[in-house]
């Protein structure tokens, strides 16, 4: 009887200790602001890693706690919503030019994740098991998020400088047939 009560107090313990994990609710990109509702980097990136580590607080470990893991996902939204903003501010020829930039940067990009990758698999060759699953995901990002993060960056900043003070955007046409007027 004894041994009855103490099991099950012990699986009504597991129980709300499940039943916590499972009300958690997983958010995507989409489910945060983006960087321009917050004063700065700092401040954007904070938000969003408060919840990666609630998140990975409450998922119980192993390949579940890898959906955690957004912030390649949160720099990739950035990065599309401000080479959107920029594009929409070029002239044909500055839209060419982006287009073209930014193929340039994806193959760079998919050459630095397919290293990333060669790496891992190295450092992760001989372990197994879904904890192992989850740290080589987290390496994963620690090594994504600098390289998209920093393109989004790139592109935010360019469209800040065609951020027109007065008038329209400059058309780049126009000047290389008027350079006077630069």
């Amino acid at each position: 009887m004894k041994l009855f009560f103490s099991l099950a107090t012990l699986l009504v313990l597991f129980g709300v200790s499940f039943a916590d994990s499972s009300d958690f609710t997983t958010k995507t990109r989409n489910d945060f602001p983006p960087l321009s509702k917050f004063k700065d980097v700092e401040e954007f990136e904070s938000h969003y890693q408060e919840y990666i580590q609630t998140c990975l607080d409450n998922t119980d470990g192993g390949t579940r706690s890898i959906r955690c893991l957004i912030g390649y996902e949160m720099w990739d939204r950035e990065l599309n919503i401000y080479y959107k903003e920029l594009f929409d501010k070029l002239d044909n020829a500055g839209k060419n030019a982006l287009k073209q930039s930014q193929i340039a940067w994806l193959k760079q990009r998919d050459l630095s994740i397919r290293f990333n990758s060669i790496l891992l698999d190295n450092k992760y060759h001989q372990k197994q098991g879904t904890m192992y699953s989850l740290m080589r995901a987290g390496d994963a990002d620690k090594l994504r998020v600098p390289i998209v993060k920093q393109r989004a960056l790139y592109l935010k900043n360019a469209s800040n400088i065609l951020t027109p003070v007065n008038g329209p955007p400059v058309d780049a046409d126009e000047l290389r047939r008027h350079p006077q007027r630069n």
